[in-house]
């Protein structure tokens, strides 16, 4: 994890092989796949540009959740990232180009709908 992310809640993005797009809250501690850090700036204004009338509380992911995104939690202490929220609607198109255009979005080997845990990157 780059140094200056260590510690602070950071949200970042990816998608799996059947184009669904997954938000991964990192809690401080978890993990970022290749690309992301160095990209951080991106991942951080696309999250901000999300509706989350929620933020603060524990329901923020339903929030996620009712924009079309799959939603993933580092569990404290030491992980894994775990599944807190599956899409309630299809992300809308507009959502999904602004998702798609963040540089260097990891993508996932499989597929979210199946995932509940993501203990690695590959």
């Amino acid at each position: 994890m780059l140094a200056d992310l260590r510690g602070i809640e950071f949200d970042w993005f990816a998608a799996d092989s059947e184009g669904n797009v997954a938000l991964f809250a990192t809690a401080g501690e978890g993990f970022l796949p290749a690309g992301v850090a160095e990209n951080h700036e991106m991942h951080s204004a696309f999250a901000e540009s999300l509706p989350a009338p929620r933020v603060g509380t524990a329901e923020v992911w339903l929030d996620y959740a009712d924009a079309g995104f799959y939603v993933f939690d580092w569990a404290l202490p030491g992980g894994p990232y775990e599944l807190r929220a599956s899409p309630n609607c299809e992300l809308k198109s507009a959502i999904k180009q602004q998702a798609l255009a963040v540089m260097h979005m990891p993508r996932f080997n499989g597929s979210f709908s199946s995932t509940t845990k993501v203990d690695s990157w590959k």
